[in-house]
């Protein structure tokens, strides 16, 4: 019989990962609000470290989702160990507002660029 050796490996380094959310285009504004802060809410409680979030609004889908022709899209970039992963993707799962995520992992480094420094530099 084998054994998976997989699951007793500890990595000592934090992975960083990217979550595209799709939200309801016609949620109300708190609605939208207490999910962000939930969703950072679960990332710091899994000792994770959220590096940016991103809105980038309302944009037309490229086919319907869910009777939705458009959807809110939010991205995250946070490192954090996969438990962090399963809890957000869990509650994403059940968040009524959430219309479609999906998560990457990402293996080279992940520096957010700021938009000032792309403006000015």
């Amino acid at each position: 019989m084998k054994k998976n050796v997989l699951k007793k490996i500890k990595h000592s380094k934090a992975k960083k990962y990217e979550t595209v959310i799709l939200f309801n285009p016609d949620a109300d504004e708190n609605v939208y609000n207490e999910a962000i802060e939930k969703i950072t809410k679960i990332i710091s409680d899994k000792k994770g470290n959220l590096i940016a979030i991103n809105d980038w609004g309302v944009r037309k889908l490229s086919y319907n989702i869910k009777k939705f022709n458009r959807g809110r899209y939010i991205i995250l970039h946070f490192s954090g160990e996969n438990t962090a992963i399963f809890e957000l993707e869990r509650n994403l799962r059940i968040m009524d507002n959430c219309i479609r995520y999906q998560t990457l992992i990402f293996t080279k480094d992940l520096e957010p660029k700021k938009e000032e420094e792309t403006v000015n530099g």
